[in-house]
């Protein structure tokens, strides 16, 4: 059986993963259903989701508890868990198709998990930098440029925190 260490140094016998260590992540729960005051994502069976239809009725029930996404709390407090720089020559040339891919990543992305998103996108010259608020949003970014336009990719991992810096030139 795996043994895992905690940051406590305690070893957990049998767990698939370490558990989380999101500052975002509410220890005591959420609560049965709750709606993101801001965005309007629901919570529900431990799992967030977007349904406008859903979302606009539940702001009308009493009982619902109104908070705040770890996605709206992360970009309220301007702390991306994903920095993805892409610098070159080659960026200049094709911007639209880059900003193109990662649209669609972000859209295919948010389907699955209303909490990966694009925080902002910064360009100066050769160099864009986007900010997400998952990791693996990050990640899937980074994958996807290099697997159209190739080039040199690099990712650069925080251990103790859920954080991804990916780096991609050409």
């Amino acid at each position: 059986m795996a043994r895992l260490s905690n940051k406590l140094g305690i070893d957990e016998k049998g767990l698939r993963a370490p558990r989380s260590t999101s500052v975002y992540t509410p220890r005591g729960g959420i609560g049965e259903v709750a709606l993101c005051r801001k965005c309007g994502a629901i919570y529900r069976n431990k799992r967030w989701s977007l349904d406008e239809v859903e979302s606009n009725q539940l702001r009308g029930e009493a009982g619902i508890g109104k908070v705040v996404c770890p996605a709206c709390q992360r970009m309220e407090d301007n702390n991306p868990a994903g920095i993805i720089t892409l610098s070159g020559d080659y960026l200049l040339q094709h911007v639209e198709e880059i900003l193109n891919i990662i649209k669609n990543v972000e859209a295919k992305s948010r389907a699955k998990n209303p909490l990966g998103r694009i925080m902002e996108i910064q360009q100066e010259r050769d160099v864009m930098t986007i900010g997400t608020t998952v990791d693996k949003l990050a990640q899937k970014l980074g994958q996807e440029i290099y697997k159209a336009h190739k080039g040199e990719l690099h990712y650069q991992w925080s251990h103790d925190q859920e954080f991804v810096r990916v780096s991609w030139m050409r």
